[in-house]
């Protein structure tokens, strides 16, 4: 069979129609990209909510506006019409789509934002920012390139030039926190913080300035961001009764209090509120 670099997955069902395109990166970029992806329909909703993924993202939108919603009071709907970059986040982003999107995306790794973007992380947690901003008109210009490109295996290639274009030696990620970083992943948060200082021969300060200046969250709060995506994983894969003493047992937390704690911080509702929702996907909830 073939290897082709674009795998399209497609939904139908009463919360909307949609496709998603999944493009198999550079090797290049391996270390970078968590993902790239293309995305585009209609919800049958009006709003959703983005949930905490340990994941950065590159956002284009190549369609009609779509909503970043300010928790007020007031509320307000922040409009997003060109290219957004959205940090690392430990809280939930609610959004809206009324008239359907056409969105070109990126995931980073954890530490795959400092390398192309060359900024100090620290500032860039927990918010989103329009990419100009930090780059100025390059990033529209990018976005300008894609309108006119029709091919998406083109577009693909085009936003992966530009990221290997923007790589630079001096924004090379420590390799004590590339370790760090893949450890917290791979035990799913469920390492100690002073053993990761003592294995990469820091002190746990000087290895949370390093997680703050290239990262943007401390190994702490990745750390945290990451059992609540693998208790997350599991909830999606459960049928039935949860069993939550063995879910927060197998996640890392320190009982089911803690685990539904959790889930209200990154979430805003209890695991079981959640278990009742609408999921267009694994990492976002309809609101209404």
């Amino acid at each position: 069979m073939r290897n082709v670099p674009i795998q399209t997955f497609t939904h139908q069902s009463p919360i909307g129609h949609w496709s998603v395109s999944v493009w198999r990166t550079d090797p290049r970029l391996a270390d970078i990209v968590a993902s790239m992806w293309f995305g585009e329909g209609k919800v049958a909703y009006q709003r959703d909510r983005i949930l905490p993924s340990g994941q950065s993202q590159l956002l284009i939108n190549l369609g009609p506006p779509q909503y970043r919603i300010e928790p007020g009071p007031p509320e307000v709907r922040v409009p997003f019409v060109d290219v957004w970059y959205s940090g690392l986040h430990q809280g939930p982003i609610d959004t809206e789509a009324p008239h359907g999107n056409a969105l070109l995306g990126v995931a980073f790794t954890a530490s795959g934002s400092f390398p192309w973007l060359g900024e100090n992380m620290s500032g860039l947690s927990d918010r989103i920012i329009a990419l100009a901003d930090a780059l100025g008109d390059g990033a529209l210009k990018l976005r300008e390139r894609l309108l006119n490109t029709a091919s998406l295996e083109a577009r693909f290639k085009l936003v992966e030039r530009w990221l290997l274009a923007r790589l630079k030696p001096r924004t090379i990620i420590h390799p004590a926190v590339r370790w760090a970083v893949d450890r917290i992943a791979a035990t799913g948060g469920r390492t100690s913080i002073e053993d990761l200082a003592t294995q990469t021969g820091f002190t746990r300060k000087h290895l949370g300035n390093l997680f703050q200046q290239q990262v943007g969250l401390s190994p702490k709060a990745l750390a945290r961001v990451h059992r609540f995506r693998g208790a997350l994983d599991l909830l999606n894969r459960i049928d039935g009764q949860v069993p939550w003493v063995e879910l927060a047992e197998q996640c890392g937390f320190y009982d089911q209090s803690h685990l539904i704690n959790e889930f209200r911080r990154f979430t805003g509702f209890s695991p079981a509120e959640l278990a009742r929702r609408d999921r267009p996907d694994s990492g976002s909830v309809v609101l209404r």
